[in-house]
């Protein structure tokens, strides 16, 4: 069974160039990007005080962090993302993501599939209802494009 330890995506010369490609998406640095996403904090939690989900979300969702070297800075906005869903009432759901424009609606969805590939940190049920709403208003091409984007958050 030791050939199953075997990391085969280091041969992968695809992902090696997928990689390299992904490496110059940010021309920040890690600091920048990540006082960029604490500025961004601040006004989402400001409108989520306010009881404005729509622009609390719209908000987060606005220049998410791509890029390799910047997990810190994607997973905050990740949970940046995540308060705001949860701060949602569930009847307004169906409001804020109509309101969504439909790259707004796409980006929302990998911050989704995201949390649901880390089942400790984020609520999947939650994750689940707001998956359901994006998928009925915007068809299952919103999850096509998510799946075949490289730009993960």
């Amino acid at each position: 069974m030791a050939h199953r330890k075997l990391a085969i995506d280091g041969f992968d010369e695809e992902k090696q160039q997928i990689a390299q490609q992904m490496q110059y998406l940010s021309t920040k640095s890690d600091s920048e990007v990540a006082s960029m996403v604490d500025q961004k904090a601040s006004a989402v939690r400001a409108a989520i005080t306010r009881g404005n989900s729509a622009e609390a979300l719209e908000r987060a969702l606005a220049d998410p962090p791509y890029g390799r070297g910047l997990e810190a800075a994607q997973s905050a906005n990740a949970l940046l993302v995540s308060e705001v869903l949860m701060a949602t009432r569930t009847q307004d759901i169906n409001s804020v993501v109509s309101s969504l424009s439909d790259d707004d609606r796409d980006v929302l969805l990998k911050y989704i599939y995201h949390g649901l590939g880390h089942p400790a940190e984020f609520n999947c049920g939650m994750l689940l209802s707001w998956h359901e709403r994006i998928v009925e208003a915007g068809g299952l091409g919103s999850i096509v494009r998510v799946m075949a984007d490289r730009k993960t958050v």
